[in-house]
């Protein structure tokens, strides 16, 4: 007879089945450097089943973020002298470990205890300025006058507050501008997006994509002025309406017990964002609110819809509403 506990035993043991044969599939996929079996088969393997084609996609993404993550990054075929001027800081190390690890030879400028100064940079073939923003155009401008065909770009947020400089230094040298669009927390770069922007040297700009290739992650390319723009939205914006959301439930006087309680689905979609946004560095955040070009069309947006999504809300008609509600669903869907 099978007992309430004997069951839970046989489900136990299962469950470390599937988490042993998943790291072994996990490391034999990492072994060979492949991502191994597309979408489209794996879901139609998990046809009548009970998890389900979708349940298997899920799955499998899964399954290949834990096999970029545990595949060795493998040496680059030339190996290059870098220097990252701000190597200590938390982008400073992840950008340390990621070039030691591909072969690289890595050189720390930083005002830390045992850090070599700026002038190290001339020794380099590529120059990392991986510093607070509101360092990078002096730093630019004290490299320009040591480096000489060294291959030079920041990964700042912003680059309204120095494109003058990069785009007077792009015309004469080997210069451009990165922006991986995450974290130091990041295990890797997979599936995660990396901007590289021009700013008038092609070379720069094809030195700096080689760099990072190979890792699993989306590398675009856009002018440099372009970048700010997108950033108005997809920091500025994302950053704002998050702050805004988690400072309306700080100020309501319900407790954040109380409140995830009751929580929804979607409710607490947006508490995980919230909190991991409250989690950030506050100075980091309000650069980016505060030294952005187009910071303030963007609020000017923010805070027409929020008053256009009040007004409809509380109209006695709903066309407004579902007129707004339509419009976005069109928004998200595929042209």
């Amino acid at each position: 007879m099978t007992t309430p506990a004997s069951h839970e035993k046989k489900i136990e043991d299962m469950d470390r089945t599937i988490l042993r044969l998943m790291s072994e599939r996990i490391e034999a996929a990492a072994a060979r450097g492949e991502e191994g079996i597309d979408a489209d088969a794996f879901r139609k393997a998990a046809e009548g089943t009970a998890l389900g084609p979708d349940g298997a996609e899920t799955v499998l993404k899964a399954l290949k973020k834990a096999t970029a993550e545990a595949e060795p990054i493998r040496s680059s075929s030339e190996s290059r002298k870098i220097c990252i001027i701000g190597g200590r800081g938390k982008m400073g190390i992840w950008l340390g470990d990621l070039f030691s690890a591909a072969g690289h030879s890595v050189t720390v400028v930083d005002k830390a205890p045992g850090c070599r100064g700026i002038s190290a940079a001339a020794e380099c073939d590529i120059v990392v300025i991986a510093t607070p923003i509101s360092s990078v155009s002096g730093i630019l401008k004290e490299l320009d006058g040591i480096c000489g065909d060294q291959t030079i770009f920041d990964i700042s947020s912003l680059k309204s507050p120095f494109i003058d400089v990069l785009a007077d230094m792009g015309a004469r040298r080997r210069v451009c501008s990165v922006h991986p669009m995450f974290g130091p927390g990041a295990r890797s770069m997979y599936g995660r997006n990396l901007i590289v922007c021009g700013c008038g040297n092609a070379d720069a700009v094809r030195t700096a994509c080689e760099l990072f290739e190979g890792r699993g992650a989306n590398i675009v390319a856009m002018p440099v002025e372009e970048h700010d723009r997108y950033m108005s939205y997809v920091l500025g914006l994302s950053h704002a309406v998050n702050i805004a959301f988690f400072t309306v439930l700080e100020r309501s006087g319900i407790p954040f017990e109380e409140f995830m309680s009751v929580a929804s689905t979607t409710f607490r979609k947006n508490v995980d964002t919230n909190e991991s946004v409250a989690l950030e560095d506050p100075a980091l955040y309000y650069e980016i609110q505060h030294l952005n070009s187009r910071s303030g069309k963007v609020w000017e947006e923010f805070s027409k819809a929020v008053k256009d999504v009040r007004e409809a809300s509380l109209s006695g008609h709903p066309d407004g509403f579902t007129d707004l509600m339509i419009r976005g669903r069109e928004f998200f869907t595929p042209r």
